[in-house]
């Protein structure tokens, strides 16, 4: 509490003899000093954070709104009666704001709870020209505000005086619904509100969201002034009247009607009720359809039609859908597809044919037993082509790209096949290959024997012969090396350096690092950019994802693995854009900026992920996803909400388990769900007992029964159904006084009354985390399964 609140003083100091009359001849002063605070405004920075977030959605009916200031004495800085020294005992002292919550149409200035308020000057809503019917104002002297502030704007919202009644906390209640927290040490994590370290002041809100849900609107008001407003208050206020309040700062939230919360939501997502909570198949599947005049689901068949069941069977627990599909010839059929989503492991892609995977036809899986196709990779192949062909600026790089890499690529292996097959490859694809020749000559002596020869051949003397006979070497020619075509060329290094031995291999390896040294040019990066998103299957449509919705219905969750095929085959129709015989082919494979970027979709795949498609998604757009594979953390590739509320979250590993979890805030009060009953109850919480203070006392609860209504016995009494705290600090069955006592049964609380911080503590809420130990997936395809 600061020593003195805010405001304009005046210290008068006089001097008395006892006993003596001095007529007036003791000197006397006066002195006017001036405390600085926020009054009508709130500086910038101000407001920290608030709770629930602005414009957050979901199941909030027990939440209360809060709001953290930065600096730990703002609450008190002024005074309810503006100017007064002497407000009582200092730590009785009820703080200037207040938190506000109105539910949309309680304000007929706002009715849809959307922030509205009035612009008006300070002088105007305090010394209004004329009288201001049929409205409390603020009561603040002219003496107590400062020149420059009179004329300054500030926002107000007028609330009806019942609705006001109804609301706002008594005087006795403010100060128990204002605390200061200390940070000692700042959160690492990442979502919620992370306060650095020192002190913050904490208003909370004592209303509940209606239970009918609907949008509300939280009003940071100034209570300076109000005295008039908060007796008429606590009358019962009626219509006759309303109240012209300071808004400092408001936000809007909207609690769902009879939403499920995020602990039901998971439950849900995990288990079936309906079923009497058996577990949920979390695998992204059709669901196994059970026996109909045939084997069931995991046991062999004998006649024609059960081996054929049981061939769908099988085939519907991987992941694949039967779809229809009209053969070349313009029968009507049916074939089986799955995209890069399997339940089970897929098996390897057989190896591309030289120059790749050109053609949608060579990646048709025919299956001759049951004269079927898998069309899953030819689709994708299809995919990759088709969102190739859709971005024009991608079309361009790629194509200034091949033409830069043939021109490159032909200059490279010119000077190779020129060269000696005993010459340094390297040293010849390098930069300015001539200059280092020269330089070579001039370093192993050959330029002076050179000269030295001719002159001695202009004087008339018989030239040099040494052992080298260099004027044989010089006067020679041998028979120029074969001209390989290019692309006979870039087809045999595609092949790799270890299919060649000797200096035949060494060339190649040469050719290869030449070329991409050549190649690798800024420019380059959003190539490799493009295929690196491709690859986590942005902009795949939804439907080549998860092709049927029996696979993710409505309030579902679901695991996959990542099919390295489906990737391979997505690529591959990508690069095929512009590709025009076998040379553009080798170049891609070997010197594409996409195939330095990764190791692409040729290798093994340990890709999975999850889908959820619940309200879930929308209700808490902060979910917390993590997962671990052992004892390490699995990284996150991707996470995007797809169309509806569908969350895709890719990991880079197979996880053993998961954790879906709120947003661990550093803040939220309200009411928690009894473990037993859902009925809304406090968990209590240490004051520092024999357990560490803050930490949930195990199954303390208040009520300790909470019967039908748990702590919404305690609201205030109002006709129009508005769930008010009811706190009344002097009443022994008001909350207060109920929690106080429960608190000292449960050896938490001395004698006395309950502060507004140890009351704080027992309103405040713990983020709930869900574990998921992930379906126990086989590492390897099942023999017999997937593509033959």
């Amino acid at each position: 509490m600061p020593a003195v609140p805010a405001g304009q003083f005046r210290i008068d100091a006089t001097q008395t003899i006892c006993g003596v009359e001095d007529g007036g001849q003791l000197l006397s002063a006066v002195r006017l000093f001036e405390v600085k605070a926020p009054q009508f405004q709130l500086p910038y920075g101000t407001v920290h954070a608030v709770s629930p977030a602005p414009e957050a959605v979901g199941d909030l009916g027990l939440a209360l709104a809060h709001v953290t200031l930065e600096g730990r004495i703002l609450p008190w800085q002024r005074t309810i009666d503006p100017g007064e020294l002497d407000t009582g005992p200092i730590e009785a002292r009820p703080p200037w704001l207040a938190l506000l919550v109105f539910a949309a149409g309680e304000l007929s200035g706002d009715p849809h709870a959307t922030g509205a308020t009035d612009a008006m000057t300070v002088s105007d809503l305090l010394w209004p020209a004329g009288p201001a019917v049929g409205e409390i104002r603020p009561a603040i002297p002219r003496n107590q505000v400062p020149e420059s502030s009179a004329a300054a704007e500030c926002r107000t919202l007028r609330v009806p005086g019942a609705v006001f009644a109804a609301v706002c906390p008594r005087e006795d209640e403010l100060r128990h619904l204002a605390h200061v927290r200390t940070v000692c040490e700042r959160s690492s994590e990442g979502f919620g509100e992370e306060p650095a370290e020192g002190d913050f002041s904490v208003l909370i809100s004592g209303r509940l969201p209606d239970p009918a849900g609907g949008r509300h609107v939280v009003h940071l008001v100034s209570l300076e002034g109000c005295r008039d407003a908060l007796e008429y208050a606590a009358s019962g206020g009626t219509d006759e009247r309303d109240v012209r309040l300071v808004s400092l700062h408001h936000w809007s939230f909207e609690s769902l009607d009879g939403g499920a919360g995020f602990v039901q939501r998971v439950h849900d997502l995990l288990f079936d009720d309906e079923a009497e909570g058996v577990a949920r198949d979390l695998l992204l599947r059709i669901p196994v359809p059970g026996p109909a005049g045939g084997a069931g689901p995991g046991e062999a068949g004998t006649g024609p039609d059960d081996e054929a069941r049981q061939r769908a069977v099988d085939r519907l627990a991987q992941g694949w859908v039967p779809l229809p599909y009209q053969v070349d010839s313009g029968e009507e059929t049916y074939s089986w597809y799955r995209g890069p989503f399997a339940a089970a492991p897929a098996q390897k892609m057989p190896e591309p044919p030289e120059g790749g995977w050109m053609t949608t036809g060579g990646l048709l899986v025919y299956d001759p037993e049951w004269a079927v196709f898998d069309t899953g990779w030819a689709a994708a192949w299809t995919v990759g082509r088709a969102l190739a062909l859709a971005d024009d600026d991608f079309a361009a790089r790629l194509g200034s790209w091949r033409d830069r890499a043939r021109l490159r690529a032909a200059e490279l292996v010119q000077r190779l096949a020129a060269a000696p097959a005993q010459s340094d490859a390297a040293a010849l694809l390098g930069p300015r290959p001539r200059a280092r020749a020269l330089r070579e000559r001039v370093e192993d002596g050959s330029v002076e024997r050179v000269i030295r020869a001719l002159s001695e051949a202009r004087a008339g003397q018989e030239p040099l012969r040494s052992g080298g006979s260099l004027t044989a070497d010089l006067t020679q020619t041998g028979v120029p090396p074969r001209q390989e075509p290019l692309h006979r060329v870039l087809a045999e290094a595609l092949t790799g350096p270890g299919t060649a031995a000797g200096p035949h291999a060494q060339r190649l390896t040469a050719l290869r690092t030449a070329l991409r040294e050549a190649l690798a040019e800024d420019g380059e990066q959003p190539l490799a950019d493009w295929f690196a998103r491709l690859r986590l299957l942005h902009g795949v449509p939804f439907a080549y994802l998860v092709p049927s919705e029996a696979m993710l219905p409505p309030e579902s969750l679901r695991f996959f693995h990542v099919d390295a095929g489906w990737l391979a085959a997505l690529q591959a129709g990508a690069e095929s854009l512009g590709a025009s015989g076998e040379a553009d082919r080798a170049l891609a494979a070997f010197a594409g900026p996409w195939r330095r970027s990764s190791a692409a979709a040729d290798g093994p795949c340990r890709h999975a992920g999850m889908l959820i498609r619940s309200a879930l998604t929308r209700e808490c757009p902060d979910l917390r996803i993590r997962a671990w594979q052992g004892k390490e953390a699995v990284g996150l590739l991707r996470r995007d909400l797809l169309e509806g509320d569908v969350l895709l979250v890719l990991f880079d590993r197979v996880p053993d388990m998961v954790e879906l979890s709120e947003p661990p805030e550093g803040l939220s009060f309200g009411a928690d769900p009894h473990p037993v009953d859902g009925t809304p109850v406090l968990n209590l919480r240490s004051l520092g007992g024999e357990v560490p203070p803050g930490e949930t006392l195990e199954g303390a609860h208040f009520p300790q029964e909470p019967g039908e209504e748990g702590i919404l016995a305690y609201l205030r009494p109002d006709p129009d159904g508005r769930r008010v705290l009811d706190l009344r600090p002097a009443a022994p069955d008001g909350l207060l006084g109920a929690l106080a006592t429960r608190l000292r049964e449960a050896g938490e609380l001395p004698h006395g009354p309950l502060a507004p911080s140890p009351f704080a503590l027992q309103l405040l809420n713990a983020p709930y985390r869900q574990l998921i130990l992930t379906p126990p997936l086989d590492r390897t395809p099942p023999s017999g399964a997937g593509h033959e």
